[in-house]
């Protein structure tokens, strides 16, 4: 924990909580809220005696102040740190090339550069857990010196984009003890969340420097006039009344969801003339923790009539509009599925397609293997960028071929119409774009051992540019046992699925897939995958292994049919593995394929069959317990809304394999939340809805400066896993703990494997 010896913090954290409206901390639980909202309780729906319209519908604005999360405090230390009890007080390493190692000692922080590389920001210090406010005038101040003479500079900056400075300085360090002192005016907008650098890698001029050693003390960021200041704001309030705001079929389940005690009843009115339609009663109050209020829930399933709607809650106010009627996700799913179109790599983007983000073949150059000095490289273009960076990565292009895979399977999602280029040839457009990352996936497989290279990305993450400018020389990181086992999983899947459609392709695919699996046989003692020291992006590391050899054995068995995999499965399915659908925790695509398939043993296939739905069922436990309908608990993690998605996932495949409606009925409710009956009120899909993100953690999105549309954000983090959450987050509940700002990437990121069980969970409901 971060300790500070002078007075902190020029801006000071008032509360331990954000008394935002309808996502507070709320203790005091109201005395009829013990019971939990669930589906089944008729006293939460509206299909009593219909209420009659008295007319009283009295509304209240949510009070919301901007000043009760941080204070200017004129005088005091936004940083004050020396280092006389030898500790670094939060000071973090990074580097871009460079080398060195930060300690704190005899009362002073010291960097110790091994090599500065060649860019500025080579070798990096750097701090963050403090806040700026516009208007506001600052004071710089540190003491520094060197072993050699040399240039450093510090830059106090915006915490992601391009990271621009709001103040910075080079300064020429010698041997001789200086105090660095600077006072500006923070001019831009007020950040929650800024960071303080010293870049210390290689500076023109400088030459060779060798090893050697800097020295600093005495670090403080002074608010030295705060009488301009801007208040600075955390989270916006969210909306008390949560609906889907894509809409409904006639059919479906409507739920409307209240963040408010007060809330007794609700009507539904046309959005353009505001005439009442419907009026419906809430249920019981159940408090939430995960949305830190008590909560009502209102059902009006038995309202049909199309049209465009808003939902008066009385005395909450309006939901945003929604819509009932049939095809009313033609349009966001064709968006959905061409993200991934839009996250091609080594291919021109059309701008007939791709709009604004279209651009020349990117990352065409072979990659060098890791660790051949230089000698081996590989043409491994193509392929899907991975997420807001431009990184390829096996494991999660695996997990999102097969999403693609079970909605052409399950649903016989045969669309060749989708707009993407090889629209029209007669294959199936989820399949066409499956292919273009299979085909990738190809060339990451060495000829020589069947071994397949866990990524291919540069050393380190590249600067906020499009992904035509990353021009880093490309690296093949070591062979990983899941990359390889993930690979086996999928390229027996496709020689499945492309058999009647391209025969030599499903034939290399098999041969490729049981190549794979020989280096599994060969090589049974692997580690997980982690990132060698040089390596700094994505790691997808995972020691669990037997999902994934359970994986690549259900689905070559289930291909061939062969004797091998049969047993190889059967050592597995009834011991220990990691049960899910993400790209670490995999094991239900193993199960759920296998108890779909009808060439195998009876007694496997039961056994899978049993797997799969004590999965949905347990999940609909937890969901009984939730005004959310979610299964997440009290902790919603990193990547929150692929758990949904994904959990969405399991039901429907319940659904599937037991013809039970039930669990479409949840999984319906998996995609409400995605698209606004949630904590915040988002809905979660770029370019969708009335609120949704339009300041996403991607690359091509903020260098453009729009979002690009049909994006899945990753949603509420409740780990709080980036300083700008952090800042503007800590005290809110999990269901709430979510920002839309490009500096959150915990939050706002987006990935191919966040959209591709949203594209299932979607095909299965349309």
């Amino acid at each position: 924990m971060r300790r500070f010896k002078k007075t902190f913090a020029v801006v000071t954290a008032l509360a331990v909580t954000l008394a935002f409206a309808g996502c507070e901390k709320n203790t005091e639980k109201d005395t009829q809220t013990e019971s939990n909202a669930t589906s089944g309780d008729a006293s939460m729906t509206s299909t009593e005696a219909p209420l009659e319209d008295d007319g009283n519908w009295p509304t209240t604005e949510a009070e919301v102040s901007d000043s009760d999360k941080f204070v200017i405090k004129e005088g005091a230390d936004v940083i004050g740190i020396d280092f006389d009890d030898n500790e670094l007080h939060g000071f973090l390493t990074y580097t871009n090339g460079g080398r060195y190692t930060l300690s704190a000692a005899d009362g002073e922080m010291v960097a110790a550069i091994g090599y500065p590389g060649g860019v500025e920001h080579g070798c990096q210090l750097y701090f963050d857990g403090f806040t700026m406010a516009k208007g506001c005038e600052y004071t710089l101040s540190f003491d520094v010196y060197s072993t050699v003479d040399r240039t450093v500079e510090w830059r106090v900056q915006i915490n992601g984009g391009d990271y621009h400075a709001y103040s910075s300085e080079k300064v020429a360090l010698t041997s001789e003890k200086q105090t660095i002192t600077k006072t500006f005016v923070m001019e831009e907008d007020s950040d929650p969340a800024p960071r303080f650098v010293i870049n210390m890698g290689g500076f023109e001029g400088d030459g060779d420097l060798g090893e050697h050693e800097i020295h600093f003390d005495n670090i403080s960021l002074i608010v030295s006039d705060s009488g301009d200041a801007e208040v600075i704001s955390g989270v916006p309030t969210p909306n008390r009344v949560k609906v889907n705001q894509i809409g409904y079929k006639p059919n479906d389940v409507k739920t409307v969801v209240t963040t408010s005690s007060n809330d007794e009843k609700f009507k539904i009115v046309d959005a353009e003339t505001e005439e009442t339609v419907y009026i419906g009663k809430y249920g019981e109050l159940a408090y939430d923790g995960t949305v830190g209020d008590n909560t009502r829930l209102g059902d009006f399933s038995d309202f049909k009539t199309p049209g465009r709607y808003k939902i008066l809650s009385s005395p909450s106010g309006y939901s945003y509009e929604f819509s009932i009627g049939d095809n009313l996700y033609d349009d966001v799913y064709k968006d959905v599925v061409l993200m991934l179109y839009n996250q091609r790599c080594g291919s021109v983007l059309d701008a007939g397609i791709s709009g604004d983000f279209a651009h020349e073949a990117c990352h065409m150059g072979e990659a060098v293997i890791y660790g051949s000095e230089g000698s081996g490289t590989v043409d491994v273009s193509g392929g899907w960028h991975d997420a807001g960076d431009y990184g390829r990565y096996i494991v999660s292009g695996a997990k999102t071929v097969q999403d693609l895979f079970l909605a052409y399977e399950d649903y016989n999602q045969t669309a060749d119409d989708m707009g993407i280029p090889e629209s029209g040839n007669g294959v199936p457009d989820l399949l066409d774009e499956a292919k273009y990352e299979l085909d990738w996936m190809l060339k990451m497989q060495d000829e020589a051992t069947g071994g397949v290279y866990h990524k291919v990305t540069a050393l380190v993450f590249p600067e906020t540019v499009l992904a035509v400018d990353e021009t880093d020389q490309m690296v093949l990181a070591p062979v990983s046992y899941t990359a390889t086992a993930d690979f086996a999983a999928v390229m027996a899947k496709a020689s499945v699925i492309y058999k009647d459609i391209d025969a030599g392709f499903a034939g290399e695919c098999l041969e490729a897939a049981k190549k794979a699996y020989e280096y599994l046989e060969a090589n049974p003692n692997m580690n997980g995958y982690r990132n060698p020291s040089d390596i700094v992006t994505g790691e997808y590391p995972d020691n669990l292994l037997a999902d994934e050899r359970l994986w690549a054995a259900s689905e070559l068995y289930i291909a061939t049919g062969d004797k091998k995999y049969e047993t190889a499965v059967q050592e597995v399915i009834n011991e220990f593995y990691s049960r899910g659908l993400g790209w670490a925790d995999i094991g239900t695509y193993a199960v759920y394929d296998l108890a779909k398939a009808e060439n195998i043993d009876s007694t496997i296939r039961q056994t899978a069959k049993d797997e799969v739905t004590h999965q949905a069922d347990e999940m609909i436990k937890k969901c009984e317990k939730s005004s959310l309908f979610m299964a997440l608990g009290d902790t919603y993690p990193w990547g929150s809304n692929m758990s949904v998605a994904n959990n969405g996932m399991v039901l429907l495949m319940a659904a599937n394999i037991t013809g039970n409606g039930t669990y479409q009925e949840y999984a319906q409710r998996h995609r409400d939340y995605i698209f606004g009956v949630n904590g915040t009120a988002y809905c979660y899909v770029t370019g969708y809805g009335t609120l949704s993100p339009d300041s996403t953690h991607h690359r091509p999105s903020q260098v453009l400066g729009k979002t690009m549309p049909g994006m899945l954000v990753g949603g509420p983090d409740s780990n709080l896993e980036d300083p700008y959450a952090k800042a503007v987050l800590f005290g809110l509940p999990a269901a709430c703990a979510y920002v839309d700002n490009s500096q959150s990437f915990s939050c706002n990121e987006v990935t191919i494997y966040w959209n591709s069980p949203l594209i299932y969970l979607l095909t299965g409901l349309k």
